[in-house]
Parts: C-alpha cells; structure tokens; sequence
C-alpha cells in the first residue's frame, strides 16, 4: 500500500498544480494572439487544455450569426476535432486521440459539435471578449516513448503568436512558451 501511495501522490500533486496553473490562468487579461495549454500525462492518457481567445481561432469574438462565420467555426471545429494533426506526438508512443470537448460563452454548442447546454450559457464576457475552452485525451500506448509533442496550431490558425505552456509528467514539471518558429514541447 506504501509503495502505491508513494507512486500516486506526485500524480496528484501534479493533478492539483494543473488545477492551479488553469485558475491562475482563468484570472489572467484575455491577450489576443495568445493561447494558454496545459499538458499533462497520466499513465496512458495524455491530456491537453488549450484555452484561447475566440479571435485567434475564427476572426471575431461574437456569436457566430452570419453564413461567413458560422463557416468559420465549422473549419476551427472540423480542424480541432481532427487533433491527432494539431498535436503531433512522437510516434513511437503510439498516441490514439480518445476525445475533445469544445466550449465557447460566444458560440453555440452545435456550431463545435457539442450537445446542447442544460442552461443557456451567456454570449460573451462581461467586457466583450470570449474564448474558447477545448480539452483533448489521447490515450499512449507507450507513454514512456513520448519525447516531444509538436503543436500545429500556428499553421492551423495564424491568429496566434505565441502559445503559453504548463507542463506537468510523472517525472517533471514545467513551463514552455510556443512561437511559430519554436512550437514543440519536450515531455520527458
């Protein structure tokens, strides 16, 4: 039981500084151009948080009411929901993506592939801005064989400029900050 415990509580610890980082991150000024991602791995299942101001992802920050943008949020969804081409991950750790979850105040749940809120959510923010939340699992066959994980998101969506990480693996924790010309994450 001691040995399970001691295996078990730096997961936790790194479970609660995730949990942390993200409220840190919740409280922080809504930057256009900037994305925030959390990463952790977990046994086989790697899982990814990426919170992004709206624009980065479509153009606007509104709800989606025109034919233009409603179109526009079809391909950030069509793009985000194939992940597997988003987040590259070192082959030989055989990542299978295992779902994603899309969520924005601005936009409509169906528009992100999403089943409808139990209660209406409100449009935007209280100053006008709106993100999007999205949350990705892919379960590793290999996980120890993850060296690095490659994020597409500056070729996908040219409103980012820089990608804010937090890392958190059963052997490290970290911080990273994605550019276009630097966009992998080391995991080991």
């Amino acid at each position: 039981m001691y040995s399970h415990f001691r295996k078990t509580l730096p997961l936790a610890v790194a479970a609660a500084l995730l949990f942390s980082a993200a409220l840190v991150h919740a409280h922080e000024a809504h930057v256009h151009g900037v994305g925030k991602l959390d990463v952790a791995l977990d046994g086989q299942t790697l899982s990814l948080h990426l919170d992004s101001p709206l624009v980065n992802l479509v153009g606007f920050e509104h709800a989606a009411n025109s034919a233009k943008d409603k179109q526009a949020v079809q391909a950030m969804t069509n793009t985000l929901r194939n992940a597997g081409a988003v987040f590259v991950t070192s082959p030989s750790a055989e990542c299978k993506l295992n779902g994603v979850k899309l969520e924005s105040a601005a936009l409509d749940p169906a528009l992100l592939g999403e089943a409808a809120a139990a209660k209406p959510a409100a449009q935007a923010d209280h100053d006008g801005h709106a993100d999007l939340d999205a949350d990705f699992t892919f379960r590793c066959a290999h996980p120890e064989r993850l060296q690095k994980i490659e994020v597409r998101l500056f070729d996908a969506f040219k409103g980012f400029n820089s990608i804010d990480v937090q890392l958190v693996t059963g052997k490290r924790q970290g911080a990273a900050k994605l550019t276009p010309a630097a966009n992998s994450i080391t995991v080991p």
